[in-house]
């Protein structure tokens, strides 16, 4: 018979939780802040990634919606919304 160590501690992994919203954006972009105050106004969570200071982002970005990139663009639980509407940012948040 095997016994269990009276040190073992159970296997918990730290997991941050990762917010299914995610916006791409820009500082000086006014449809970017609007974007993020809706959210913010709606009590959504969201990560915010300023495209200016996050070059690898950027790539990344040009490469998922095959050319240039049109900021804010929103990841909704891995959906890409390209400069959302309020409207439009709703209706998806609805379908989550």
């Amino acid at each position: 018979m095997i016994g269990i160590s009276p040190y073992a501690q159970p296997y918990a992994p730290q997991v941050r939780p990762v917010s299914p919203v995610v916006v791409y954006g820009r500082r000086w972009c006014a449809l970017s802040q609007m974007v993020r105050r809706y959210l913010d106004h709606a009590g959504v969570p969201y990560d915010y990634i300023d495209l200016d200071t996050n070059p690898n982002a950027q790539a990344q970005l040009t490469w998922m919606t095959g050319g240039r990139v049109h900021s804010p663009i929103v990841s909704i639980g891995g959906q890409l919304l390209v400069q959302p509407s309020i409207p439009e940012l709703q209706w998806v948040l609805a379908r989550m």
